[in-house]
């Protein structure tokens, strides 16, 4: 493997990472979103635009994430030179980019799940344990986002040959031959 495979593979990885954290950040900014607009101060236009900002600023953030970080990581590594002094180095591996990729994805999904579960667990039992109507229960928002984010997490690490291929397609035709015409 090159160092410039080496750098794909990393920074994807890192992309992909802050995608699905973006992903599962979505529930809870269209649940911020609700209760800001149940505000006394929801007839103010400055409040609700300052509302709508707070929804729309992370959403382009997590959409330019995914644009530049997994999809054009040639810009990225152009634009910061990191293969600059490093041309000779290889790393050998014997895997196809793609399946290390697709490792990557199904790590990132497991980890997710896996961070998921105590949390959905903790607030699943102090829902139960708290004898609250579902609708009136502090506890619903966190057990909401908890089985979003195992179900995010699980949906990632068991479909990571679709996410892998989405990404591969999205890459471009040019990035993904080259990448995958290497053998770790």
């Amino acid at each position: 493997m090159t160092i410039r495979t080496f750098w794909h593979l990393i920074i994807k990885t890192i992309g992909i990472w802050t995608v699905i954290h973006g992903i599962m950040s979505v529930p809870s900014l269209i649940i911020s979103a609700l209760v800001a607009y149940e505000s006394p101060y929801a007839d103010s236009a400055v409040f609700i635009g300052i509302e709508a900002l707070y929804f729309i600023i992370p959403v382009l953030f997590y959409l330019l994430v995914l644009r530049f970080l997994v999809l054009k990581t040639q810009n990225i590594i152009n634009l910061l030179k990191l293969e600059k002094g490093l041309e000779e180095t290889r790393i050998d591996i014997t895997l196809p980019y793609h399946k290390v990729l697709r490792i990557v994805i199904i790590l990132i999904g497991g980890i997710v799940l896996v961070t998921a579960i105590p949390n959905l667990v903790e607030n699943l039992y102090s829902f139960i344990t708290e004898d609250r109507p579902f609708n009136s229960s502090p506890r619903a928002t966190s057990l909401i986002i908890g089985v979003i984010q195992s179900i995010v997490g699980f949906l990632v690490m068991t479909n990571s040959d679709i996410v892998q291929r989405y990404i591969n397609k999205k890459s471009g035709d040019a990035e993904s031959k080259q990448l995958d015409k290497e053998e770790f």
